[in-house]
């Protein structure tokens, strides 16, 4: 597109500068095989997971699957989905006012599949950022169905609606989520009645609540991360909701002290130089923690222990400095 996407304010003019609908799969697709041809790191910031994650991730994605990722905590699960922002087009066009960010190309929601036909090729058009494509929810026990699905708004059915309406849904996180990326952390944490409300939303494509059954042609990529421990052991994601992920990708710690200095050194704010030597010697001896008796290595030993580590090292160095009136912290 040649035009610049802030010019294109209506979907006649998004046609003709040549604009074509992809379906959210087949985007992700395109700009992960163009950075791998052109050689290119689509994970920037990810260490020690090239030969291991990485290469089931990039399967995944470009299989169409939604994934859930498996590790102890301070792996960089979170880190890993974060990044999957960046496979995105930098800006995508939206009905202008549209609840659920649809494509001016594909309206799926009855308002906006009425206003499509009835203004043409005068439906306002705007444009969303990849960043607000990719929406987090850390999954608690008090997540509700309304949360991530959406409940009939009674505001909406005050102003003369009739229930039957289905403009008198409210919608949920994952609707919301429409032409994007969904990310759930610590998913076995949602209560189970929780997780079978998303059998459908990943499965059909429609939304069920209290009664309703709105078929919904939603375009949404859903990511989520799990402890082994809880997954396997407690059972406590539901065999459907397992089935229905394409994709279980296990992640790890660092392999190598080199990764593991790789990960202080970018994550740790330091306050005072640290030296390389002491870096490694926090970096062995996290790694030795993670093989020790003493531990109980069923919750692991977090990256961020290291990483608070270097920090505290540093401010070691710099309040020592202080009362000692040197002039730097080392």
């Amino acid at each position: 597109m040649t035009t610049s996407p802030s010019a294109i304010t209506t979907t006649g003019q998004l046609r003709a500068s040549g604009h074509t609908y992809r379906p959210l799969r087949a985007e992700l697709r395109e700009h992960l095989l163009s950075a791998l041809a052109d050689g290119r790191d689509p994970w920037p910031g990810i260490h020690g997971f090239d030969t291991t994650v990485i290469p089931q991730l990039e399967r995944a994605l470009l299989a169409g699957h939604d994934i859930v990722l498996l590790g102890e905590r301070g792996q960089g699960k979170t880190r890993l989905l974060r990044s999957l922002a960046g496979l995105l087009d930098e800006w995508s066009p939206v009905i202008a006012g549209s609840e659920l960010g649809e494509h001016p190309f594909h309206p799926i929601t009855p308002a906006s599949l009425r206003r499509a036909s009835d203004l043409g090729d005068e439906l306002p058009v705007v444009w969303r950022h990849r960043s607000e494509r990719y929406v987090e929810k850390l999954a608690t026990p008090d997540t509700s169905v309304a949360d991530l699905i959406g409940d009939v708004d009674p505001m909406k059915v005050a102003e003369g609606r009739s229930l039957g309406d289905p403009e008198t849904i409210h919608y949920g996180l994952i609707p919301r989520g429409h032409r994007g990326i969904v990310a759930i952390n610590e998913l076995p944490d949602l209560a189970e009645r929780i997780q079978v409300s998303l059998l459908n939303v990943m499965e059909e494509r429609d939304i069920q609540i209290r009664g309703y059954l709105l078929r919904l042609d939603l375009d949404v990529l859903v990511v989520a991360t799990a402890n082994p421990e809880d997954y396997t052991n407690r059972g406590r994601i539901i065999t459907p909701l397992q089935d229905r992920f394409g994709a279980e990708i296990r992640t790890h710690y660092p392999q190598t002290v080199e990764e593991e200095v790789a990960v202080i050194r970018q994550e740790a704010d330091l306050v005072a130089e640290v030296p390389a030597h002491l870096l490694e010697v926090l970096a062995r001896f996290t790694r030795n923690l993670r093989e020790s008796d003493a531990v109980d290595q069923r919750a692991g030993v977090s990256a961020r222990f290291a990483i608070a580590g270097a920090e505290t090292i540093a401010a070691a160095a710099l309040h020592r400095a202080t009362r000692q009136h040197e002039e730097v912290g080392v």
